[in-house]
């Protein structure tokens, strides 16, 4: 059984931007496989950082270069 109450490395976690109520699905990956256009984020990354170990229905407030952004987790898969 793979544990999918929390992200994880290599967890695919839907998130939806509460600023402009865009939904994303995101891959955490290691540093070295990071590739954005194929939805692979590392987990050294800002927002990979922020959702380690979060669950479905946390809020997660990330700075970015353009501010602070409230992620909602929506979904994580394995």
């Amino acid at each position: 059984d793979i544990d999918t109450d929390k992200a994880y490395i290599l967890s695919t976690v839907k998130v939806k931007n509460l600023k402009v109520k865009k939904v994303v699905s995101y891959t955490l990956v290691a540093e070295e496989e990071q590739d954005l256009k194929a939805g692979k984020l590392s987990i050294k990354s800002p927002v990979g950082k922020a959702l380690l170990g979060k669950s479905v229905g946390d809020v997660v407030e990330i700075n970015v270069p353009a501010g602070v952004i409230p992620f909602e987790i929506l979904e994580i898969t394995r």
